[in-house]
Order: structure tokens, then sequence, then C-alpha cells
């Protein structure tokens, strides 16, 4: 199947998930495969993102019915069921990305921005994001790229912050950013420059 979504920060474990056969697998540190296990039938519709919590569940984005939903794999049960219906504009809904960062759940949607959930699956917030860009967390900040700039957003005072990037002939086309240098992308290079943008 295609990989839609792969998360390696939260445990030794490296999380896949694919989309299309409705399957995911944890990989141990040495890269060595566990069994891919597939959800019980007839639990959900369509999941269309997984990612794990910090609490050993899956937390899944099911677009039949439109919900998040934590669930245990080691019950094969939902352990909490919230709808997304009830949010504005869910008709417009493009999500493309999903993630656990500090007890709360980041839904990336190209038309709302990210939406914000607490660890019960309250939606929280809407912060407001450029572009469709896949956004990574850094501290207390969730970063991403795009238009050759590095945007910041502070995910508890929701100030945000752009930094121009060096000009180069090829555009970016990821980054990285860790405590001591920043890693750039394009499709011919990695550029690492050893400084803190904060």
């Amino acid at each position: 199947g295609k990989l839609t979504e792969m998360e390696s920060w939260a445990s030794l474990r490296i999380f896949l998930f694919y989309e299309d056969i409705q399957q995911y697998a944890f990989l141990d540190r040495y890269l060595n495969p566990s069994e891919f296990f597939e959800f019980p039938q007839g639990l959900f519709g369509l999941v269309a993102f997984a990612t794990p919590s910090s609490n050993n569940q899956l937390w899944l984005l099911d677009l039949r019915p439109l919900s998040l939903t934590q669930f245990d794999i080691n019950f094969n049960a939902i352990s909490l069921n919230k709808s997304l219906n009830q949010l504005s504009d869910t008709i417009d809904f493009k999500p493309y990305q999903m993630t656990e960062y500090q007890n709360r759940v980041y839904l990336g949607d190209s038309n709302l921005g990210i939406l914000v959930f607490d660890n019960l699956g309250n939606h929280l917030h809407t912060l407001k994001k450029c572009g469709s860009e896949r956004f990574h967390a850094w501290r207390e900040q969730l970063y991403y790229l795009y238009h050759n700039q590095l945007h910041l957003i502070s995910i508890y005072q929701h100030e945000h912050l752009t930094i121009d990037l060096p000009k180069h002939q090829l555009p970016y086309r990821h980054v990285l950013v860790s405590d001591d240098r920043t890693i750039l992308l394009t499709d011919e290079e990695m550029l690492i420059y050893r400084y803190n943008p904060l």
C-alpha cells in the first residue's frame, strides 16, 4: 500500500499507517517490522489518518462518519469518539495531516488551518496557517515551510513568526528545526545552518 503517515518521535517505535489498505504497523528501533494490523470490521467507515497517542492508543480521523476517535489497540475497541460535524465549515473539510504533541491533537486542513483538540477530543481552537505543507512540532511551536519562509506558530500564545530563509537557486522542499541547527532540503541538496531561529 501507499504510506500515508509515519511517526517516529513519540517512542522507540516507528508507527506506519496505510490509508488505502486500512492497515498499520510498528517498527522497532532496528526497523524490524511487526505484523500489519487491520481495524476490526465494521468498527470504522474510512480511516483517513492515524497517529499514536501518549497513552499508547491511536488517534484516528474517521471520514464516515466524520469523527475524531481514540482506538485502544490492545482491546481492539473504541475508547473515545467525538463527532466533528458540529464544527463549522466541515462541508469544505480537506484534512492533510494529523499528529499528537504535548497531549493535544493537531489536525491540518487545507481550508480551515490547524484544528487543535485536547486529550479528550474536544475542539479548543483553530490556528491560522498558510497552504497545505506539512507542519512539525518543536519546543512550544509548530513550524512549516511556505514560499521560501519559515513560519512558526506558538501553540499556547498563538503568535505567528515568519523568518525569511537564505536565497537559493532551487526552491526549498522541506525544513527540519532542532536546538542547534536548521536543515533545509531542495531537490538536489541538503543545507545545514548552525543557528537557532529564535
